[in-house]
């Protein structure tokens, strides 16, 4: 599998026959006969380089009044995390699969997490158009995640309609056990974005484990039983599926660098 950028480069990507990886193979098979919908926050945080955070928010505004949704600039100028909690579940409530959604989605995401710093991955995610392709998510496949992401890694992680656990509580949402069992979604769908790693990654790193383990002792019996699960831990709530590998990272890093966008995946 090859990825074409719009300079005529192809970085090329080594898919294993992992049961994950010949799923893939699979999916893009599919998916090569489409262009990539590229957006700019699919490309590291290089968006960060250009974008202020009140022109982030600004675009925010313009997004949300595509859907006649009216924000209040002050309080995300101000990352008021319970503001960004209220108009996520306008998205959640809403969402119908259209691009207009999908991009006030990102906006929020990208307006909450513009300070931190996050490692740096390259995405392919073909959005709404991936949506016939999605696989329910085999529990098996828990056993072969890694928290530990090596640089030129891909990879596929979780990516629900929804938060884990652990943002769950680090957003501070409402601790209440039928709104939990609504948001908190486990690992339900193989969703075929294609991850790499620009870095090595520790996914666990600046994680507040016992903080955030106290605290979901608390709730975590009923919403194991709503989801008919044995256990949900803090290394399945932040592991990954690796699935293969690119040998040709530096290439790939001028690429990003340099804002080159990808078009195509070409299968060989």
């Amino acid at each position: 599998m090859k990825v074409l950028f719009s300079n005529n480069v192809t970085v090329d990507l080594e898919i294993d026959n992992s049961p994950i990886g010949k799923i893939y193979q699979k999916t893009y098979k599919h998916l090569s006969s489409l262009p990539i919908p590229f957006s700019k926050w699919d490309n590291g945080s290089n968006y960060k380089d250009t974008l202020g955070y009140t022109e982030l928010v600004d675009q925010l505004i313009m997004y949300a009044g595509r859907l006649s949704i009216v924000i209040d600039k002050a309080k995300c100028l101000s990352q008021d995390q319970l503001y960004f909690n209220t108009i996520h579940k306008i998205y959640e409530k809403q969402y119908n699969g259209s691009s207009d959604w999908l991009n006030f989605h990102e906006h929020i995401h990208m307006c909450e997490n513009y300070f931190n710093n996050a490692p740096r991955v390259f995405t392919i995610d073909y959005r709404e158009k991936m949506g016939p392709l999605e696989k329910p998510f085999d529990w098996s496949w828990i056993d072969t995640t890694t928290t530990n992401i090596k640089a030129g890694d891909v990879y596929v992680a979780w990516s629900e309609l929804g938060k884990t656990p652990y943002t769950y509580w680090r957003d501070n949402e409402l601790s209440e056990t039928k709104r939990m069992c609504e948001l908190i979604k486990p690992w339900l769908k193989l969703i075929p974005k294609i991850k790499i790693a620009l870095e090595d990654i520790d996914r666990l790193e600046n994680v507040k484990v016992a903080e955030f383990e106290t605290w979901w002792e608390q709730y975590k019996e009923p919403w194991l039983q709503n989801w008919n699960l044995t256990d949900w831990t803090i290394h399945d709530i932040f592991s990954v599926n690796v699935f293969g590998k690119t040998t040709q990272l530096d290439l790939l890093l001028e690429q990003v660098k340099n804002n080159i966008v990808p078009t195509n995946i070409i299968i060989q």
